[in-house]
């Protein structure tokens, strides 16, 4: 889980200072603006402290060394251009193929370069993860890990880390209508994918946990389809982290519907598996022919990680990925991670699974820039003494305001707990 940062006390790096004495600079700052003009002067003559290349803060509470900061001191040092980062994924079809290639479009504006490797299945993707030190991150579902050996598992989870969640896959159950919620599935003939893909390893485990034991076969999507169809079938599964096309195309008239799925009901029988899934919907905006107008099916959804091997700090590999972090971090919240119908926040925590330490910092660092920029805002705003002109002399403020924080925090020693 991310480190905890102060919201309250303003704590950075180790020295405290309580937000009245920050906000009564920003009082001061206000005034200095030559009468509340609309120019802003290039230099706060109240705190003696110029506006140019205002430096990045630190992390809270962390003794590593900003990424940005790391870049700056190399500048000068020539260097051999990285080789491509190696990403593993693709087994969500075209939602991956966009997902890939904004990571690509990230990473180029920062000189770096990607390479996509195909999905071979959850489980055979996290093995080759495991032992193929050329691999840099692979995408993958958090349940893949239930899949491996129980020997390989024990010692997988501190083998592994993750840098952020991306758009989760629902589960989707299409049978006939017969068939009202997942239990009717027990010895029904039902198709869970090809062996390996993510709907297979899903399915077995769910249904093997919640002690339901239907008839499994095993084909390709267009196969499941028309087996469905022909009745050979009962019932089909399949995943994906975007509206099914070939779902949304279903013909309508009543014969198939998608089976409900009660996150409430399944949750105590899936005991520790139930970190990996999250409750979810289908609409009737999004299936008009499988769901009833305001009636959503509810489903669950399966989560999905960037995953990557714990490298010690220090080793080599470990400093690729902080660089490969850090790309990704200027455009993470910018919909880069996004997908309109999973609604998943790429800083969420991922249950069960330990987050990269350079992550972990980047997003305190975020969360911390964040309440401080909401609190600046708000006090400017409730002042009506001194309104600023437009947004860009807000933001000139407010870098002249973390200059001088800054600074002053360089000159303070650690004060402790707070001050009195």
């Amino acid at each position: 889980m991310a480190p905890e940062h102060a919201t309250g006390l303003g704590i950075t790096g180790g020295t405290v200072m309580f937000r009245p004495v920050w906000l009564l600079v920003a009082a001061g700052l206000c005034l200095s603006l030559e009468g509340c003009s609309n120019e802003v002067p290039r230099t706060v003559a109240a705190v003696g402290q110029t506006t140019a290349a205002v430096p990045q803060h630190a992390p809270p509470a962390s003794k590593a060394t900003s990424r940005p900061a790391v870049v700056s001191q190399q500048a000068t040092v020539p260097t051999r251009e990285k080789s491509p980062f190696i990403v593993l994924a693709g087994g969500d079809g075209l939602a991956d193929d966009h997902l890939v290639a904004n990571l690509a479009t990230a990473l180029e504006r920062n000189r770096l370069h990607l390479r996509l490797e195909r999905s071979k299945g959850p489980e055979r993707d996290l093995l080759t993860l495991l032992n193929n030190p050329s691999i840099d991150v692979a995408l993958i579902p958090t349940d893949a890990i239930e899949s491996l050996p129980r020997q390989v598992r024990a010692g997988a989870h501190e083998r592994l880390r993750y840098l952020f969640r991306v758009p989760s896959q629902r589960l989707h159950i299409l049978a006939r209508i017969d068939i009202t919620n997942i239990y009717d599935l027990n010895g029904r003939k039902i198709d869970i994918g090809q062996p390996g893909s993510g709907s297979y390893l899903t399915a077995r485990l769910i249904f093997d946990k919640l002690g339901i034991k239907p008839e499994f076969t095993t084909s390709d999507q267009a196969t499941a389809f028309q087996h469905l169809r022909s009745n050979t079938i009962q019932g089909m599964v399949l995943l994906t982290s975007e509206t099914s096309k070939e779902v949304l195309a279903f013909e309508p008239g009543g014969a198939y519907h998608l089976v409900p799925i009660s996150f409430e009901t399944i949750a105590s029988p899936l005991e520790e598996l139930i970190v990996h899934y999250a409750p979810s919907q289908f609409t009737a905006e999004e299936y008009p022919n499988l769901v009833d107008h305001g009636h959503p099916t509810d489903t669950i959804a399966v989560s999905r990680v960037l995953a990557l091997r714990n490298w010690p700090e220090g080793n080599a590999h470990y400093e690729r990925l902080a660089d490969f972090n850090e790309a990704l971090s200027t455009y993470l919240f910018e919909g880069l991670l996004k997908s309109a119908d999973s609604g998943t926040n790429p800083a969420e925590q991922a249950l069960g699974w330990k987050r990269f330490r350079p992550t972990e910092i980047l997003l305190a660092r975020r969360a911390q820039q964040a309440e401080e920029h909401r609190a600046f805002e708000e006090f400017t705003g409730a002042q009506g003494a001194c309104p600023l002109p437009d947004a860009a002399a807000r933001e000139r403020l407010y870098n002249d305001f973390l200059a001088w924080r800054k600074a002053r925090g360089q000159d303070q020693e650690p004060t402790g707990s707070g001050l009195n």
